[in-house]
């Protein structure tokens, strides 16, 4: 799997109450592995930006040997996996595929014309970005908030894309937490309310 020797994807490294640090994996864990020497009884976590999920990195030995760890770390080849072209199954009722047999081409080629011009359609991009938004100040607020005040109240008001609801239950989040889940959940506003969205 390839690695990330040029810093090219972004990760934030968070304790307790703070972001420490955003960069590449090895600046964050440096980063990390510095605030865990000065602060012996704090925990860190660190979070892939593009998807807010957790990054399991040892963080165990000195700068030196977390930095080469760190530099090992197989960030793309996660990334890559999910991105891959693959073969998959696609279950049809008997309408949909006499519906597609009458189409130029086959089968598969109106699926994909299909698919390419429902991406092009600004409402549809509009709701894949309110619900990529929402995906992924989820993961983050999972990942960091879930024992912070008015947790539930912010997903709530995510879901029902109610900002002024958002804003207001995570006021009493430390100030990197709230800023970084405002930014995240910003494309969530667009647009009008979209009765699909609720989860």
């Amino acid at each position: 799997m390839s690695t990330d020797p040029d810093g090219v994807n972004a990760f934030s490294v968070f304790s307790a109450d703070a972001c420490i640090a955003q960069g590449s994996i090895t600046e964050v864990a440096v980063a990390a592995r510095h605030f865990l020497d000065t602060h012996p009884k704090a925990q860190v976590l660190i979070l892939d930006d593009a998807t807010c999920r957790p990054v399991d990195l040892d963080l165990s030995g000195d700068l030196e040997l977390v930095s080469r760890k760190a530099a090992h770390y197989p960030v793309s080849g996660q990334r890559s996996e999910a991105q891959a072209p693959s073969t998959r199954e696609v279950s049809l009722l008997p309408r949909h595929w006499d519906w597609l047999t009458q189409q130029p081409g086959n089968p598969s080629a109106a699926l994909r014309r299909l698919i390419d011009e429902a991406r092009r359609d600004p409402k549809t991009q509009t709701r894949d970005k309110q619900r990529q938004a929402q995906q992924l100040t989820f993961q983050f607020c999972q990942a960091l908030c879930g024992d912070l005040p008015d947790y539930e109240d912010a997903m709530r008001a995510l879901y029902r894309q109610d900002q002024p609801g958002f804003e207001a239950s995570v006021q009493q989040w430390p100030e990197d937490f709230a800023n970084r889940a405002r930014v995240l959940a910003e494309p969530s506003w667009l647009g009008p309310q979209d009765p699909a969205l609720e989860g």
